[in-house]
């Protein structure tokens, strides 16, 4: 039994991953195509609209990964409704693990799969937003950038 939970574990938490590094492939993708148009804005207005929208676009990859989580844990009859699956699966991603509410003993190692994808992935995110920011004002200092 637990051979099955911790295969299911390593699959979701391994779709979660590559889910995650194409979105932020994506992101850089766009970033490079829009950067023409926004070099074009004010430079204070270009970091503000570039970090706001990134910032959106993680939180929806986080949140995406969220829910499917919280689906699984539904399939299998972990919780009664969406909105405990959901809350559950954002306070174990997110590592705050209140334990107001919890699996049950039978499926609680994919918890701990769900917490440590969370965390990596959190980290990857934070990574990505401040190479962003980085990479923002690297541009703003660059002779070639006039203010």
């Amino acid at each position: 039994m637990i051979a099955t939970h911790l295969i299911i574990g390593v699959l979701v938490i391994s779709l979660s991953v590559v889910f995650h590094v194409v979105a932020i492939i994506f992101l850089i993708a766009l970033m490079k195509r829009s950067h023409p148009r926004l070099a074009r804005l004010p430079r204070t207005t270009r970091i503000v609209v570039t970090t706001v929208l990134n910032v959106l676009a993680v939180i929806g990859v986080h949140t995406v990964e969220a829910w499917s989580w919280a689906l699984l844990y539904l399939y299998l009859g972990e919780f009664s409704n969406m909105q405990d699956a959901l809350y559950y699966s954002v306070v174990t991603a997110t590592t705050l693990g209140y334990g107001d509410i919890t699996l049950s003993p039978e499926w609680r190692i994919l918890g701990t799969f769900e917490a440590m994808g969370g965390l990596i992935l959190f980290g990857v995110s934070t990574a990505f937003l401040l190479e962003m920011l980085r990479f923002q004002f690297k541009e703003e200092n660059n002779p070639a950038n006039p203010p």
